[in-house]
C-alpha cells in the first residue's frame, strides 16, 4: 500500500482543492489545475498517528492557542467535504481550523480531482506534508499532514488582507497550527 502511496504522490502535481470558509471542497474536472509542481511526499511516516475518535478541539492546548493569539473554545462541526470532525478559532484579522480527516488518504490530493497549488512541504514532526493553496486567495493556506494509512491532519490558516502585517503569511501559520496539534498528538 505504500507503495501505491508513492505512486499516487507523485501524480500531486495533477491535485487541487479549493475553499469554502476555510474548508476545501472537490472542484471540477474542468477546474483541474495542471501546473506543473513538483510534489512527492515521503511515503516513510515515523509511525502512525491514528485519528479516529480524536476531538479536533482537544488537539491544541490553551497556551498553544494563545501563542498563536487565539483564546476560548473553538467552533465545532462537522465537514461536508471530509465527513470529519472540525474545529475553528476566530480572532480578529485571523482564523485557524482543524480537521483530523478518517474518510480518506492524503494521497486523494493526487486524484486530479481537487482545485490548487499543492507544494510539497518539510515534514511536520517527522510526518510528510504539502500545502495546498489557491491562486484567487493568497489569504488562506492548508497544510495537510500525512498521519497514517487512509488518514490525515488538516490545518487551515487564514488572514485578512488589512491584517496581514500583523499575522504570519497564510503557509507560515497553518504549519504553527500542524506543529502544535502534531506535537500534542505524538506525546
Amino acid at each position: 500500500m505504500r507503495s501505491l502511496f508513492t505512486t499516487a504522490a507523485a501524480l500531486i502535481l495533477l491535485t487541487a482543492c479549493t475553499a469554502q470558509g476555510g474548508t476545501p471542497v472537490p472542484a471540477t474536472t474542468a477546474d483541474t489545475t495542471s501546473e506543473s509542481t513538483s510534489v512527492s511526499p515521503s511515503s516513510a511516516r515515523p509511525g502512525e498517528v491514528v485519528l479516529d475518535g480524536k476531538d479536533p478541539c482537544q488537539l491544541v492546548t490553551d497556551e498553544q492557542l494563545t501563542v498563536m493569539q487565539f483564546k476560548g473554545p473553538g467552533r465545532t462541526g462537522t465537514d461536508s467535504t471530509y465527513k470529519s470532525p472540525y474545529c475553528s478559532w476566530t480572532a480578529t484579522g485571523q482564523s485557524i481550523q482543524l480537521i483530523p480527516v478518517t474518510t480518506e488518504g492524503i494521497e486523494e490530493w493526487a486524484s486530479g480531482k481537487r482545485r490548487g497549488q499543492p507544494t510539497q512541504a518539510d515534514p511536520v514532526e517527522g510526518f510528510p506534508a504539502i500545502t495546498v493553496t489557491l491562486p484567487d486567495d493568497p489569504n488562506q493556506c492548508d497544510l495537510f499532514v500525512d498521519t497514517a494509512e487512509g488518514q490525515y491532519l488538516s490545518a487551515t490558516y487564514s488572514v485578512s488582507p488589512s491584517f496581514k502585517d500583523r499575522f504570519p503569511k497564510p503557509c507560515e501559520g497553518a504549519r504553527k497550527l500542524a506543529e502544535a496539534a502534531m506535537q500534542n498528538l505524538v506525546k
